[in-house]
């Protein structure tokens, strides 16, 4: 069965099995991003890296009283959860150390499983995690949201070597240059770094994976189009 996964934008995702929940990772402030205030999009469950940054951790995106899961509190609190019937994967981490404000976040990625398909959001990460940290995703690892915008994050050079140790199937990138004012970089200085990867503009807000054969040896980037984009609605 396949896996809808949907890019709102930001650091946000929409993604939902058929008859499954739907799942909503670090919804943003609209605010923050440039947009009207107010809910948003629909979701079932929240996943956020914390709940201290209004860009990644902000269910007031979404329309109700959705579950919320701050990956953070179960890094600190050694508790455990689960998402869709399988457990979440959490790893502590926090932004750069060279955050511009000086006062760089704490926060956590994570990894959850959506039918047969293991999803890792790189939630705000700041800097490359050593191999051993990042052992525990691995064989947790079909679809890479990657963070590809080199602001506040780690390097593309650091993303680079983790793609390469957790070896994916997909990757999706977020996080980078798009319609607000930002010191982040546009998605192309990613794409240099990675050329021998299969590259698919899908011109597309929603893309539908499954566990099937992929067809290529090297992890495929798949473009989405940010679904809270708001040129995509200007004549």
């Amino acid at each position: 069965m396949a896996v809808n996964i949907e890019w709102v934008g930001h650091a946000c995702f929409r993604i939902w099995r058929e008859g499954g929940p739907v799942i909503v990772t670090d919804p943003f402030s609209p605010t923050r991003l440039g947009l009207p205030a107010g809910p948003a999009i629909q979701g079932d469950l929240a996943i956020v890296s914390s709940l201290d940054d209004l860009a990644h951790g902000d269910p007031g995106l979404i329309h109700g009283s959705p579950e919320v899961i701050n990956a953070l509190d179960l890094v600190r609190e050694g508790r455990q959860a689960e998402v869709d019937g399988n457990p979440l994967i959490p790893l502590g981490a926090a932004e750069s150390p060279l955050h511009e404000s000086g006062s760089p976040k704490d926060n956590a990625l994570y990894a959850f499983k959506v039918e047969d398909l293991w999803i890792l959001h790189l939630g705000d990460l700041g800097y490359g995690p050593s191999p051993a940290e990042l052992s525990i995703f691995e064989g947790k690892c079909d679809v890479l949201l990657a963070i590809a915008g080199q602001a506040n994050t780690l390097t593309l050079e650091e993303l680079s070597s983790l793609i390469d140790q957790l070896r994916p199937r997909w990757i999706i990138p977020m996080h980078y240059l798009l319609w607000w004012s930002s010191r982040m970089r546009p998605l192309g200085d990613f794409l240099k770094t990675r050329p021998a990867d299969p590259l698919i503009h899908t011109r597309s807000t929603t893309v539908r994976l499954s566990s099937g054969p992929a067809g290529w040896k090297k992890p495929a980037i798949l473009v989405l189009e940010a679904s809270a984009d708001p040129r995509r609605y200007q004549c």
